[in-house]
């Protein structure tokens, strides 16, 4: 999608009025590729590596989950540069001003909601995940009844370590400080993708019967929903370009296209190992849960997605809280004092919630959806809106191309949405629902009583 770097797609773009938001100035300092690519791998590489080998599992097989993966990975990186290319078309430094810049301010607010309600409930999630991996590793090292002493309690180790690791990186005003912390999140989850690799190799009956292709279409699909899960970097992807230090489109196609791969080729090693670790109807729904060794690779491994969701948690936060403010007034966020308010308030509300509602798994997959739409949807939208500002008769050929592809991203989203939103009301339905992490299901009331 380079070819978005070239002539601009709107000719009238710095023109301010009251209908429009304020422009921003981009920055000259910040990161450069490799602190880009490490911003773009740790927002992207999480929790949905270690669901990969199910989705495998429950779409047919790895084949047809490694084409239709291939498939969607060339639209989620035309998207990212598309958002990219349009966020220097109307000047601006988030995804809710530039679909204001483009749709006008009604989509400010639409998508501002929208962004603010993803990060806080990705947030959840992230503290969720924190807490299920500590109780893995006392539950499997100490014994069942570990949290019947206060300072090993889920509670008590949930809230200092996420005081300790997380809060003091959320009060940052630019985002490309945390690429340092990122680099430390990447090569974590590096960690972890080796150590299901290696407990793949080492098992005896290694490799177990699996499918090979679905018996249809309908199950080839269910790899969608833990693609938009796993890939969803798109809400970040512009705060992320803002904060380059060269905001070069040509530079960030190069970022955003090797942390694509990248994560691509975690996913589908991980995938792959995992699913023929277990074989078909046996993969767990988290791969290192099916591990019962008390090996300590093991246990680094655990420990380790909880330090990724530590690097995690203060990217997602940095978009919902510029979302956030972005609805009351667009200089708002400059305002060190209600930064740090918001922050606070953010940080100890994810907190709370999670720790006296562990179970938010039917919120957060509803939320699934807005994956979708960040994906597909609002790249979508702005291309069509760039394209017909520039040439609303499509005299080019090379704008009724960009007209097709937007089109056809845009109804790839509709489907993509409508599909994650349908499969997330089945499992509402469903008496018993699967939980953000299975530890609590699979050990059951035996769990520290």
């Amino acid at each position: 999608m380079s070819f978005l770097s070239g002539e601009p797609l709107i000719d009238n773009t710095t023109e301010l009025t009251e209908e429009n938001p304020p422009q921003r100035a981009s920055n000259n300092a910040g990161a450069g590729i490799l602190g880009t690519i490490f911003l773009i791998v740790n927002a992207t590489l999480g929790a949905g590596l270690l669901n990969f080998p199910l989705a495998f599992d429950k779409s047919g097989g790895a084949a047809s989950s490694i084409i239709i993966q291939a498939i969607l990975l060339v639209f989620i990186i035309a998207s990212l540069i598309i958002l990219a290319a349009c966020s220097d078309i109307t000047k601006t430094n988030s995804m809710q001003d530039t679909l204001a810049g483009l749709c006008g301010p009604k989509a400010l607010v639409i998508c501002g909601v929208c962004v603010t309600i993803y990060a806080f409930g990705c947030c959840l999630t992230f503290v969720i995940i924190i807490g299920d991996q500590f109780d893995r590793v006392l539950a499997t090292f100490y014994g069942m009844d570990y949290c019947h002493h206060w300072f090993l309690s889920r509670n008590f180790i949930t809230t200092i370590s996420c005081i300790i690791f997380i809060l003091p990186l959320c009060f940052f005003k630019r985002l490309d400080v945390l690429s340092y912390t990122s680099s430390i999140g990447c090569i974590t989850i590096i960690y972890v993708a080796w150590v299901v690799i290696y407990e793949g190799m080492r098992t005896i009956d290694y490799p177990k019967p699996t499918q090979v292709w679905p018996k249809d279409a309908t199950q080839a699909l269910q790899i969608i929903p833990i693609i938009c899960f796993a890939y969803q970097s798109h809400m970040t992807a512009i705060p992320t370009y803002a904060c380059m230090k060269d905001r070069n489109i040509d530079k960030f196609t190069i970022s955003a296209t090797i942390s694509m791969l990248i994560c691509c080729g975690a996913y589908t090693l991980v995938g792959i190992i995992g699913y023929h670790t277990f074989g078909t109807g046996h993969v767990p729904s988290d791969i290192l849960q099916g591990y019962t060794d008390k090996s300590v690779t093991l246990a680094v491994a655990i420990i380790a997605l909880a330090f990724k969701n530590f690097t995690t948690y203060p990217i997602v936060l940095f978009c919902g809280r510029n979302s956030l403010l972005g609805l009351f007034s667009p200089d708002i966020e400059a305002n060190p004092t209600v930064r740090m308010i918001v922050t606070l308030l953010w940080f100890v509300a994810s907190l709370v919630i999670a720790i006296f509602v562990p179970d938010i798994s039917p919120v957060i997959n509803f939320l699934g959806t807005l994956s979708a739409i960040f994906i597909f949807i609002c790249p979508g939208i702005c291309l069509v809106q760039s394209v017909l500002k520039r040439d609303p008769s499509l005299y080019l050929n090379k704008n009724r191309f960009f007209m097709l592809f937007a089109l056809l991203t845009t109804a790839l989203g509709g489907f993509a949405a409508g599909f994650v939103f349908v499969q997330a009301l089945e499992d509402f339905r469903k008496p018993e629902k699967a939980l953000v992490s299975g530890l609590r299901r699979d050990l059951g009331a035996s769990l520290c009583v």
